[in-house]
């Protein structure tokens, strides 16, 4: 028979020694996973002048939500969570000093970029699927929306420093960004090795699951299916414009490499903002109406943002956007893993990141259309730096306005989840 760690008994509610270095272990891993994000934003930017190529690397790193999520929600239904996220991390950690290797080496080109992102962005997906999976293991149904919105949090700081650290760090060498980051996701693996095998909240009895089991999920689940449908239309139309990013801070703001850092790590204060308010009022409020009210005010940040042409109000906007980002993305998390079995946790997080996968379209369809913006139409620079990417960002946030307004009229068991 099994026995679960003393480390497993909640200490305050929820704050296991299991959970803490959980947290601790996300923080570092984001710092390193945060900053080689920015870098090679920058990087390829820098390569090839182009938003459209830009866009479509952006949408080379969600392509495995597409192809790993759901295989990687079913293995994590069936192990120990806890051993796969150090396996993931170790093997970011690999990737990072070999592409390091690659830039020292001067084999570095936008193809093998390209290639180096899709690896990377199966890292990341699988153990942001894996990673928020564990952390319901640890603190179990009552306790799962302040767990999660806490290691969203530990998320978001481990970024706000990789992405001041990327900005330093890219200007002076491409490979410096990547050899750090290698060595911040083997710590982070290192420190969960302690963590007890067997989770007080893991599903029980785990049974080989059929791969098309998850359709009859979301046949069977309204909300769940909601959810797929909604996040498909946030991550199209809204989180997509995190690959203009770049462009803005050069062609908009006239800034470099150390700008770009700054404005990415000074983004994620709104997250642990938008976090926090989840913390604190989580008990309170319904998770569904509340994810509509989040999706409506990103949309109208983003269509703010993009008239910003001076550098401090367009950060100040960002924080604001970002705190609806952050927010948007907790909720989903919290009502995919809410609304299914215990058993079916792992599952239905790989059909929700699955809807992350559809990214690539976005990037695409923004990347096309800030193209040709910026050749098609001229008359309004008075209005805007770089009419391109600006007013793509307004157009998309319309589109996402209309979204929740429209979910806001139809979506009732959405509106009906419960705090």
């Amino acid at each position: 028979m099994s026995t679960i760690n003393k480390s497993d008994q909640p200490l305050f509610g929820f704050l296991t020694s299991d959970f803490l270095r959980l947290c601790l272990a996300i923080s570092i891993f984001a710092a390193g996973t945060w900053q080689e994000h920015v870098s090679i934003g920058y990087i390829v930017y820098e390569l090839t002048d182009s938003e459209f190529l830009l866009a479509l690397a952006f949408a080379v790193r969600f392509l495995p939500f597409l192809v790993v999520s759901n295989y990687i929600g079913y293995i994590s239904d069936l192990v120990s969570r806890r051993t796969l996220l150090i396996i993931l991390m170790l093997f970011g950690s690999v990737a990072l000093f070999v592409m390091s290797f690659f830039i020292t080496s001067d084999f570095i080109n936008y193809y093998v970029i390209l290639f180096y992102i899709f690896i990377s962005g199966s890292v990341w997906s699988s153990t942001m699927l894996t990673q928020q999976s564990y952390s319901y293991d640890l603190t179990g149904y009552k306790y799962s929306v302040k767990g999660i919105a806490i290691t969203k949090g530990a998320d978001r700081i481990g970024g706000m420093f990789g992405g001041l650290l990327s900005g330093i760090l890219v200007m002076k060498n491409y490979r410096f960004p990547f050899i750090v980051s290698g060595f911040l996701q083997c710590i982070s693996a290192l420190i969960l090795i302690p963590n007890s095998k067997i989770s007080l909240y893991s599903p029980k009895n785990k049974t080989k699951p059929k791969l098309t089991e998850v359709i009859s999920i979301l046949k069977n689940n309204k909300i769940l299916l909601t959810i797929v449908i909604l996040s498909c239309g946030t991550e199209i139309f809204g989180f997509s414009h995190n690959s203009l990013i770049p462009v803005f801070v050069k062609d908009v703001l006239g800034g470099d490499g150390q700008d770009l850092g700054f404005m990415m790590s000074f983004r994620q204060i709104g997250g642990i903002i938008g976090l926090l308010s989840i913390v604190v009022f989580g008990s309170y409020i319904k998770k569904g109406l509340w994810l509509l009210f989040v999706i409506l005010g990103f949309g109208i940040s983003l269509f703010i943002l993009g008239f910003q042409n001076h550098y401090v109000y367009f950060v100040l906007i960002s924080l604001f956007v970002n705190v609806f980002a952050s927010s948007c993305d907790s909720l989903y998390q919290i009502i995919t893993q809410r609304s299914v079995d215990n058993k079916d946790r792992g599952k239905a997080m790989g059909a929700w990141l699955f809807t992350i996968g559809s990214g690539p379209l976005g990037y695409l369809i923004i990347g096309l259309l800030s193209n040709f913006i910026s050749k098609n139409i001229d008359n309004f620079s008075s209005i805007y730096n770089s009419i391109g990417p600006q007013m793509t960002i307004n157009i998309t946030g319309i589109i996402l306005i209309i979204i929740s307004l429209t979910f806001f009229k139809y979506a009732k068991k959405l509106k009906e989840v419960p705090a």
